[in-house]
């Protein structure tokens, strides 16, 4: 599956690749959920946008792949792999379209939830999105940040990094010039990988996943890598 470009019909594409990874029962399923979950969050994070198509001007577009958004059944299986509670953690989005791994971080219980994100419409979507669920989540704070993420300095706050394959795999060795010293710090931190086409470029600079889940079919949806202080 090309990450780069918008096909002429791109739900068909995404709907064959799940069939291919999932299977007929768990695809449908997995669709049924994320509409469940927009609509009990009343927000609007579905669709896809290619790098070209999107209002950007920093040096990591060319790299970066289609706007899609997070599975939310993957992303709490994902968190489920965590080994602490997130009530006095920070999370970090790099890549956080329109905002729903960002507010379901926040779903999830985190103290504070960084997002940093390329494009301005999907920023701006994630700006609307936030604001109809902020109520919800009193004891989190939302931050978004536009800007390059390849140029963008980690905070030292910083407990969980989120990817949802944002980009190639040029654009991923220059953000693991980021990550890296991030993991030399003196504090436990954890990275999740959703969807690692690039884990091998995680590998290098990070060391062995720690944790992987697997989907239905044994693919790998998640890769999670970890500095244990």
């Amino acid at each position: 599956m090309d990450f780069k470009h918008r096909g002429k019909l791109p739900w068909l594409s995404h709907f064959i690749y799940s069939l291919k990874h999932r299977g007929l029962i768990n695809t449908c399923a997995l669709g049924l959920k994320e509409w469940q979950k927009e609509r009990e969050l009343g927000i609007d994070t579905f669709g896809d946008k290619a790098s070209n198509e999107l209002s950007i001007d920093c040096g990591s577009k060319e790299g970066g792949h289609l706007y899609q958004p997070s599975s939310s059944v993957i992303f709490e299986r994902a968190m489920n792999a965590l080994p602490f509670n997130f009530t006095d953690k920070v999370f970090l989005d790099i890549g956080s379209g329109k905002g729903r791994a960002l507010i379901l971080a926040a779903e999830a219980g985190f103290k504070k939830v960084i997002g940093i994100e390329y494009a301005n419409e999907l920023n701006d979507m994630a700006y609307t999105n936030i604001e109809k669920v902020k109520n919800r989540f009193p004891n989190t704070e939302f931050v978004l940040r536009e800007g390059d993420a390849l140029a963008f300095d980690i905070p030292e706050e910083v407990d969980v990094i989120y990817l949802f394959n944002p980009f190639d795999e040029d654009a991923v060795r220059g953000l693991m010039k980021k990550v890296k010293p991030v993991f030399a710090r003196q504090k436990s931190i954890y990275l999740i990988y959703v969807h690692p086409v690039h884990s091998d470029v995680l590998e290098e600079a990070l060391g062995s996943p720690v944790s992987i889940i697997n989907n239905q079919k044994g693919g790998v949806d998640v890769a999670v890598f970890s500095a244990i202080s």
